[in-house]
């Protein structure tokens, strides 16, 4: 007995710092890094009583549209709450607070679902849902039928993400094509894997972002000189966090290129609704891949946390596989079948998304609005961001052609990178961490997404309210035209 209390006394932990896996500590996610738990301390701190030059924290950090006051679409929400509570169907009042296409669409819904959305769904999702996804990818592309078989529900498109590298990933000698600037889930994942990221620098020499078809192959060819074999590349369009949309052209020498060097696509669509200039049009890699009647192998993804939906918290997504070996296929189902089922919630949201209602029927007009609001205002806002973001001192920021952020370049002087390194972080980490203690708000750096050498970036959303954004950038440049001024060469 006295053993036993004092091997009690002496147990040291089995998981610590030193013991867990060093790939887990090598990933890093910036989104949710470092300067978000400085955050989190002013928020406590100012809880607390302390003063700052600001009164509360602006978070330009990250893509969740709700949380800084995007409405949910009412069509969507009316959905939700009939399939999360059926009763209020058998209500003779219902159709007093709800127009009658939801409470049609809901009951047909519910009918599909067996047990209601609270029992698991089959792993691979709801078919009434793999249906309208099938139907809405067939209707966007215009390029054949798309199988309800090859679609896969997801919580947001980060799970399929993940389903789609481990697919991919073999061993530790396999490497993945990302963008640089990338956003930080691939480089974490692929590093959790064991796999190797393998870097393409985007260019952004005529104020425009861009993937060009040379540096890819540098970077291919350089890999192979490591011993890293490439096994696929990931392709975000609209950018995150660089907000370029590609052109037909480029995609098509996209898939050339995969096709070439035997590569896998993984294309993260999540912002295929966001699209701000009329020059520019969403296309999907699937049409494109139809189209040149190539072979090569597809992961698509979607969510239902970006676009003008922007339900983040209700986790949606979806995974479209093509031209994937059916053996292979089996493995992606074995792999979707170990987390059970994704969100019955959040396929119901996707399904009310992508099967909205149509002209003449009781619930367009208000949808219509409400869609054309938001996106409207997202066009606006990217269009001042751009604009104001340019007027500032040793600031040059590209057009932002889509998505929900800008990634201006930032010009850094030695005396600003030299007062950095003394504490140990890169300049353009310095910066930003100078911006949030200053000014309250909260962006990312550059760094974080990756950059190339000698550049400085950082990372900011265009979901601030209309109302303050202006306001809001003017407290930026005041900073900004500061901090130049105090770290003068």
């Amino acid at each position: 007995m006295f053993s036993y209390l004092l091997q009690r006394f002496y147990m040291r932990k089995v998981l610590t710092l030193d013991s867990i896996g060093e790939n887990v500590k090598k990933a890093e996610y910036a989104v949710r890094g470092d300067i978000l738990k400085k955050a989190h301390e002013i928020v406590e701190n100012i809880a607390k009583g302390e003063k700052y030059p600001f009164k509360t924290l602006t978070a330009c950090n990250i893509g969740n549209p709700q949380f800084l006051g995007q409405k949910p679409l009412t069509w969507v929400r009316q959905g939700l709450s009939l399939v999360i509570n059926p009763k209020l169907l058998d209500n003779p009042e219902l159709s007093s607070y709800y127009p009658p296409d939801i409470i049609d669409r809901s009951k047909y819904l519910l009918s599909r679902i067996q047990g209601g959305v609270g029992a698991y769904s089959d792993s691979q999702g709801l078919l009434v849902v793999r249906e309208s996804v099938a139907k809405y990818i067939e209707t966007r592309d215009n390029v054949g039928p798309s199988d309800p078989a090859d679609i896969f529900t997801t919580n947001g498109a980060s799970p399929s993400i993940d389903i789609a590298l481990t697919i991919a990933i073999s061993s530790s000698q396999d490497g993945v094509m990302i963008p640089i600037p990338q956003y930080p889930l691939y480089n974490a994942l692929i590093t959790i894997k064991r796999g190797h990221p393998i870097g393409y620098y985007m260019d952004s020499s005529d104020g425009y972002w861009s993937l060009s078809i040379d540096e890819m192959q540098r970077s291919v060819d350089l890999a192979k000189k490591k011993n890293i074999k490439p096994r696929a590349l990931v392709v975000i369009n609209p950018g995150n966090p660089t907000g370029q949309v590609l052109s037909e052209e480029n995609m098509r020498q996209i898939v050339e290129f995969c096709e070439i060097n035997n590569l896998v696509i993984l294309a993260d669509e999540v912002y295929q609704d966001n699209v701000y200039i009329p020059s520019k049009k969403f296309t999907s890699f699937r049409k494109i891949i139809r189209q040149m009647g190539t072979k090569t192998e597809l992961f698509s993804f979607q969510s239902l946390s970006k676009g003008f939906y922007g339900e983040c918290g209700i986790r949606g997504g979806y995974m479209e596989i093509l031209n994937i070996d059916n053996q292979v296929k089996s493995q992606i189902l074995k792999l979707a079948s170990i987390m059970l089922c994704s969100s019955t919630l959040g396929q119901v949201g996707i399904e009310l998304v992508l099967n909205p209602p149509l002209e003449k029927m009781p619930s367009f007009e208000k949808y219509d609005i409400e869609k054309n609001e938001i996106l409207s205002a997202l066009k606006r806002k990217a269009l001042l961001m751009y604009e104001l973001l340019n007027t500032m001192d040793n600031i040059t920021c590209n057009y932002v052609e889509g998505a929900m952020y800008a990634m201006p370049c930032v010009t850094m002087s030695q005396k600003a990178i030299d007062e950095a390194r003394k504490i140990g972080v890169t300049a353009d980490k310095f910066y930003v961490m100078k911006a949030l203690e200053e000014t309250g708000i909260i962006l990312v750096p550059g760094s974080g997404f990756g950059q190339k050498p000698g550049t400085f970036h950082f990372r900011i959303t265009v979901l601030t309210p209309e109302s303050s954004l202006r306001e809001l950038l003017l407290s930026f440049k005041n900073f900004n035209n500061n901090f130049h001024k105090q770290y003068r060469d």
